[in-house]
Parts: C-alpha cells; structure tokens; sequence
C-alpha cells in the first residue's frame, strides 16, 4: 500500500514537473517571438541569428556576460531587447533558447 502511494506521488511529482518545465518552455518561446525574431530571425539586422552557430563563440564567454549585455544593450541591440516587461530570468532563457543550435 505505501510502495503504491509512494509510487503514485512520485509519479504526480514527475508529471507536475514536466508541465512547469513546458510551461516555462512556451513562455520563453512566446517572448522570443514576441520581442526577439525582429532582429534575431533576420539576417540583414546583424543580430546573431537564433538556432545557429554563431551562438557557440558567445556563449563561450559565460551566460552571465550575455545576460548583461542583453539588459544594458550591446551594439545596435537596445538595452532589454525591447523587452521591457522581461526579467533577468527570462533574458536568461531566451539567450539559452536561441543559443540551441539546429543539427
């Protein structure tokens, strides 16, 4: 009986997780679309492009250094991104969003 609640929580734990990590997921998303493709979906901007390897040079220089850069701007980037409603957690998710590189 406890072996089978035990097994049933844990299993309500997992599933809760995996729902708060696509949550959290679509979020991130959802603010990349809203405030980020204007510049990191095209090329001609200058902008690194979301999903490629010119993410991988960046990314070498530490996640917190991009995070700075993102809240104070960098180059033609506006401080925020122009996303003024975005935390620093959430600048944080999206530079490790568009740093996933395509296979």
């Amino acid at each position: 009986m406890i072996r089978t609640l035990t097994r049933n929580l844990l299993a309500v734990a997992a599933f809760s997780t995996a729902v708060s990590v696509s949550a959290a997921d679509d979020y991130t998303k959802e603010l990349y679309d809203l405030y980020c493709t204007a510049c990191h979906a095209v090329k001609a901007s200058g902008a690194p492009q979301a999903f490629t390897r010119e993410w991988d040079d960046r990314m070498d220089q530490g996640i917190d250094v991009l995070v700075n850069h993102a809240i104070n701007g960098i180059r033609n980037m506006p401080p925020m991104g122009t996303c003024a409603e975005c935390s620093e957690e959430d600048l944080e998710n999206i530079i490790r969003y568009m740093a996933k590189q395509e296979l």
